[in-house]
């Protein structure tokens, strides 16, 4: 569990993109000048209220509530989830599940009454999987849409002052972006340090500037009243509820804020969000309203037509909304890195370089493929919409599905996680439910205009995810069935062992028979090793890592590797590497060691990782490994207590399995196991990141029909 302390950074970052929304959200209302007051009364008291419904009292006070031991986001909703209803969140599901579930003291209790409907159902756990891998993929599409409309908005400002430069706006707004991403690779947290006090001055900003124009109209402050919202519908009807999709853009944002809670503590949020962000938010909409109802024609740009005139103040707040954008996309950036690590680690994602930015906050990481390939897009984006008003006709889509989601996960989480009564989450469901699914309707109707780029972003990955989920399943689920358990790869026959030694009591010869059912028999003290074609394999000093993910069973790798190899390491260590339900596994729960009874020197790992983690098999690990094994097993005397992995004879054997088709595979199975191959033979391999010497890895390829 991480260390609150270790994860602080400033809690301004977060607020960057929901901070942002005053730049472009009356504008994305209203697409003409409003022609009667009441109108604005309207809009803004809907903005008010989605503020306070969706942003405040059900983010912030509930949503947040849901952290994963302090991880955020659709992917910790699923952990908690899963975890609680006693089912892996890898494709890796085994039988030995003591060994991957961490005890923490303030875990809250597997229901006592038995299963519930997600152990008890195989559609429930596969729906449960499609609409996390949705939710993700739709977090991280928006995350297309965030940077640009940010960017291009705030630089828009100065056209107003200065109108012959307007051409300059997208090309500037693209330099802004390619900066930002090629800072990255300095850390999340340096880059959030170097802008977020700007973001605290931005807030003061947008509330000073809010007082001054509600002043000039202070009747304003009426439409804080629900009548004007409900009258707003009651006169616009169909037009009133098209526009909530322009209401939606106030509470963008709050999916990177559930999605970066890792770096943060929900309870400083809570304390700071309704002063710090919630009231300059509200007087900053509350004064754009009051000048609106002055003089409708303000509505070509806001925000920029309500800033004093003054030169100084102008120039002041274009520069703070310049760098407060940055922020915005900031905090979008780094929600995506968090997303693709976790799937990642959760099998739904092929590997790819992951850099740890940070020695104090795990959570902090820089992925230089997804960095660019988001520079290039987010690039392309300012480029194909030109303005910002083109993009919030396209914006708001993802976010809106996003949030059905999260209402639909915490729903469950209120009853599987929370226990509390059915009524209480029918409660919840239907309160929140009502107000997304209208955001939702809303929205949808933007989706031939420009909503279908994140739609189709969105459900590209989640088709993408989800065959490489379903092919990394396939591929575990046929070792696990083709290789014997570990219990019974060994087997005690120790009448014969001690009549073979008894026969050759001055013969330093002994050995292990591979029988024709891949099971390997122990025959003396495993100095040599025979097996069913004649072939003798001798022990060599050293160690022998084989990895596997089937749990308590051998890997392919290994019966391949002691077929076509003439040797086999003095210690052999079959390593099962397992990504749990929890975001941070410590050292002391790190590894499981057994030994396998009858062979001397050879031993049965699980190496645990949490799915916020990246997967180490370096100098520090297999020092701990050893030092493992000789605390189960001192009367092993090859591992020597002054021993060095640098000067070790060590081998890291891990399998390459590909798919292939048989002859009478369904032609729609083929195509899942051509594109499944395309993405794997175009990925890194799923060791790159784990810090071990190419030089000492050997690679045993097996091909797999299906």
């Amino acid at each position: 569990m991480t260390d609150p302390e270790s994860r602080r950074k400033p809690l301004s970052v977060i607020y960057g993109d929901i901070g942002t929304s005053p730049l472009y959200v009356f504008t994305g209302i209203f697409p003409e000048p409003p022609t009667d007051s009441r109108d604005v009364f309207g809009a803004l008291s809907l903005i008010v209220w989605s503020l306070t419904i969706v942003v405040l009292i059900k983010y912030v006070f509930i949503v947040l509530r849901a952290d994963d031991y302090g991880e955020g986001g659709t992917f910790a909703l699923y952990s908690l989830l899963s975890r609680h209803s006693g089912i892996s969140v890898r494709g890796n599901v085994n039988s030995d599940e003591d060994l991957t579930t961490i005890k923490h003291e303030d875990s809250i209790p597997i229901d006592s009454e038995g299963p519930n409907f997600i152990k008890r159902s195989i559609g429930a756990q596969t729906a449960l999987l499609g609409v996390v891998l949705l939710g993700s993929s739709l977090v991280m599409s928006d995350g297309l849409l965030t940077p640009a409309i940010s960017v291009i908005s705030a630089v828009e400002g100065m056209a107003v002052i200065a109108p012959n430069l307007t051409p300059a706006i997208v090309p500037i707004s693209c330099v802004i972006i390619v900066v930002l991403f090629l800072l990255q690779q300095f850390g999340t947290g340096k880059v959030g340090n170097l802008f977020a006090p700007i973001v605290s001055l931005w807030f003061i900003a947008l509330a000073s500037i809010g007082i001054w124009n509600i002043s000039q109209n202070p009747d304003i402050l009426r439409a804080y009243s629900p009548y004007f919202a409900f009258d707003y519908f009651i006169r616009k009807q169909d037009a009133g509820f098209t526009d909530l999709g322009g209401v939606l853009l106030a509470v963008t944002g709050v999916e990177a804020l559930f999605a970066d809670l890792g770096h943060f503590s929900h309870t400083a949020i809570r304390i700071s969000f309704p002063f710090f962000v919630y009231i300059p938010l509200v007087l900053a909409y509350t004064g754009q309203a009051a000048r609106l109802v002055l003089d409708p024609t303000v509505i070509s740009n806001t925000f920029w037509l309500t800033i004093p005139s003054d030169p100084g103040i102008y120039w002041t707040v274009f520069v703070l909304a310049i760098l407060a954008t940055i922020i915005a996309s900031q905090a979008m950036i780094s929600a995506t890195f968090s997303l693709i690590y976790q799937s990642m680690q959760l099998d739904c994602l092929p590997r790819v370089k992951v850099v740890h930015t940070s020695e104090k906050v795990e959570g902090q990481i820089y992925i230089p493929e997804i960095n660019y390939i988001l520079m290039v897009v987010i690039v392309f984006v300012c480029i194909g919409f030109q303005h910002s008003a083109n993009l919030t006709i396209a914006y708001g889509v993802a976010v809106a599905s996003v949030m059905i989601i999260t209402t639909t996960l915490l729903t469950i989480v209120i009853r599987v996680v929370w226990h509390r009564p059915i009524i209480i989450s029918i409660i919840f469901f239907c309160i929140f439910f009502t107000v997304d699914a209208s955001f939702l309707g809303a929205t949808l109707r933007k989706v031939v205009s420009g909503g279908w780029f994140t739609l189709s972003v969105a459900i590209l990955l989640t088709i993408l995810m989800s065959i490489w989920r379903w092919g990394t399943v396939r591929v575990l689920e046929h070792e696990r069935s083709q290789t014997p358990d570990l219990n019974k790869l060994f087997k005690d026959e120790k009448n014969r062992i001690n009549e073979k030694i008894e026969s050759n009591i001055n013969n330093a010869s002994h050995e292990i028979i591979l029988e024709n059912n891949n099971e390997i028999i122990l025959e003396g003290d495993n100095e040599n090793i025979s097996i069913n074609t004649g072939t003798h394999l001798t022990r060599s000093p050293g160690i022998g890592l084989f990895y596997s993910d089937i749990g308590a069973k051998i890997p392919l790798s290994f019966t391949q590797f002691v077929k076509h190899f003439p040797v086999m390491p003095q210690n052999v260590v079959f390593i099962n590497i397992r990504t749990i339900a929890d975001p941070k596994v410590g050292n002391s729960d790190r590894l499981r060691v057994k030994k396998i009874k009858n062979c001397e020197g050879c031993y049965q790992v699980t190496a645990r990782y949490g799915y916020t983690e990246q997967v180490s098999q370096g100098k520090e690990f297999l020092l701990q490994l050893v030092e493992a094994i000789r605390n189960i097993d001192p009367t092993n005397k090859t591992l020597i207590h002054d021993f060095n992995p640098d000067n070790g004879s060590i081998a890291y054997v891990v399998g390459q399995q590909s798919l292939c088709a048989k002859p009478d595979t369904p032609w729609w199975t083929r195509i899942l196991i051509n594109i499944y191959m395309v993405i794997y033979l175009n990925t890194r391999k799923f060791y790159s990141n784990w810090d071990i010497p190419v030089e000492n890895t050997i690679e045993v390829g097996v091909k797999i029909s299906i």
